[in-house]
């Protein structure tokens, strides 16, 4: 009889054992790294209002002060989803990471440009030509340099590297270059203090600059709860965005001077990185020299099962 009850007992152990370890499995480990930009929003949102936990998930949001040290923790493993762009996938898989961008996030249209190329406040120059063989202050090797060209065209102007944008801000405002590219807000900031306007992303007839969403293969198994618990956060702010606005202005980091008037975007839902965008910054990447061969869009971009 005494057999029978450890039998039996051993038996339950089993099962409750069994029974904890799926549920284990409803929840993944997943460490999101984003930057202190208006594209995280969706992430936040989604952390905020439980609704990663609501489709499995058990998250937990890394926020970091540059793209160096979110790459470099994205590399060791630290995080293994990170808002991103195109071009910083490519160059972490020639290094040997293996990531795959599984959606596009802002950038489908022009309009939701975010970079501007602007001249200093005393600078004589006043439109695109009047920049052949100015010097423009750039951080090279990043979209930055890459969106730069895009709206340089032929054009040749000479390029200092300022790796730093409030001091690239800086440095624009003391005339101290003649020109130099920045994201938003930084760059309406630029242009209240005085900076000119020469040409933005958002003016071209084609869209040049995306943020994506990229997984680490360790990652890869719960991309579709993601992507649909992302897609439930963008669709609540753009139901209510007076409800998160005040999220998106401490999000994106924008200066109190520009509070008031600064534009909301309205944040589209997941979808496969289109392979045209995908292409120019490959091409890009080719002709600087900075992968060692060309990486295959099948490779770098997450298409669905």
């Amino acid at each position: 009889m005494r057999l029978k009850f450890i039998a039996i007992g051993i038996i339950l152990a089993l099962a409750i054992a069994g029974c904890a370890e799926q549920e284990g499995k409803t929840e993944a480990k997943i460490k999101v790294g984003i930057l202190p930009i208006e594209d995280a929003l969706p992430f936040v949102v989604a952390d905020e209002e439980g609704l990663f936990k609501k489709h499995g998930l058990d998250v937990e949001i890394v926020k970091f002060q540059s793209a160096i040290e979110r790459d470099a923790a994205l590399t060791s493993g630290e995080v293994n989803v990170v808002l991103t762009d195109p071009l910083a996938v490519i160059l972490l898989r020639n290094g040997g990471v293996d990531v795959k961008i599984v959606s596009l996030c802002l950038g489908k249209t022009p309009q939701e440009g975010v970079f501007t190329i602007l001249a200093a406040p005393n600078s004589s120059i006043t439109k695109l030509e009047d920049l052949e063989g100015k010097k423009i202050a750039i951080s090279s090797n990043t979209i930055i340099e890459y969106v730069t060209d895009r709206m340089l065209g032929d054009l040749r102007a000479e390029k200092i590297e300022i790796k730093s944008i409030p001091l690239r801000l800086q440095t624009l405002l003391e005339g101290k270059v003649d020109a130099a590219t920045l994201p938003e807000p930084l760059a309406s900031l630029a242009i209240l203090k005085g900076a000119k306007k020469i040409i933005s992303d958002a003016d071209l007839s084609e869209s040049v600059s995306h943020t994506v969403i990229v997984f680490k293969s360790d990652a890869m198994g719960d991309v579709d709860k993601f992507l649909a618990a992302y897609d439930e956060a963008v669709e609540q702010i753009n139901a209510n965005p007076a409800k998160y606005r005040q999220k998106f202005l401490e999000i994106g980091r924008v200066p109190k001077p520009l509070a008031e008037s600064y534009k909301m975007p309205k944040y589209p839902k997941s979808e496969v990185f289109p392979r045209e965008f995908y292409e120019g910054y490959l091409e890009w990447a080719t002709q600087k020299k900075l992968i060692e061969e060309s990486i295959p869009y099948e490779e770098a971009v997450y298409q669905g099962k």
